[in-house]
């Protein structure tokens, strides 16, 4: 009975060995590859490595401010320009046989700017420029000219979703 006892230890201890051994291997190929991990390629740590990562980031982080400010004047600017622009063409007299007259109106951003109308005709043609203040006039605005309003409005776009005016914070 003893010698049962005794093959059942012994039978342990070389199942423990063999466990203690694949433990061992193990240990040895992770210390490996941590220690190249922790090298890098040409040398570097990995601490050098996140140390000159984090120390470029800061410096587009300042890239980044600076650009959106840009872009914040930027879009100041063009909200001043010329960016609707609305053609209507019309027939201003019967006995002219075309659409030789037009309205043409050009907005900024917050609809400013001014529609000129040309009247052909036969005989004369006529040319009138009126100023626009939000999309309106202090002259009377024939229908061609409030079409012509209508369509530069039509075509003005955001150009950014913050144009700088609010600011978000």
């Amino acid at each position: 009975m003893e010698e049962v006892y005794q093959l059942k230890i012994f039978i342990t201890i070389v199942a423990l060995l063999v466990f203690c051994l694949v433990l061992y291997c193990k240990l040895v190929y992770l210390t490996k590859r941590y220690k190249a991990f922790m090298s890098g390629g040409n040398g570097l740590s990995l601490e050098a490595s996140l140390e000159r990562l984090h120390a470029e980031i800061k410096v587009m982080d300042g890239e980044i401010v600076a650009s959106r400010e840009r872009i914040r004047e930027l879009a100041k600017v063009l909200d001043s320009a010329t960016r609707g622009v609305g053609v209507v063409r019309f027939n201003a007299f019967q006995e002219t046989g075309s659409d030789l007259s037009f309205a043409v109106a050009f907005l900024d951003a917050e609809k400013n700017g001014v529609v000129i109308s040309s009247i052909y005709g036969r005989e004369e043609s006529r040319t009138y420029a009126k100023p626009l203040e939000a999309g309106q006039s202090s002259y009377h605005l024939g229908s061609e000219e409030q079409e012509a309003i209508r369509k530069a409005s039509a075509a003005l776009r955001p150009l950014f979703s913050d144009t700088g005016r609010k600011e978000k914070r």
